[in-house]
């Protein structure tokens, strides 16, 4: 999880604008991620970590700390 945390953090910092540090178990929302980035990073995410994630999962993983392990069980 750790180097999955790590390469979502600089994807984090090099493609959203945020204020603060975002929390692993707050929603998006929370971290100040509108619906429309949320969606767009998903997709970076996606040709980052080269795995599909289907629109019927999007609203599963509605944290990073979701994203992160959702990541993991794709490419662990």
């Amino acid at each position: 999880m750790a180097g999955t945390e790590s390469r979502l953090r600089a994807l984090i910092d090099e493609h959203l604008d945020l204020d603060r540090e975002p929390s692993l178990d707050g929603s998006f929302a929370d971290s100040g991620i509108s619906s429309l980035d949320a969606v767009a990073f998903v997709r970076i995410v996606e040709r980052e970590f080269n795995v599909s994630i289907p629109p019927e999962d999007c609203h599963k993983i509605a944290t990073f700390g979701k994203l992160i392990a959702h990541l993991d069980a794709k490419t662990g």
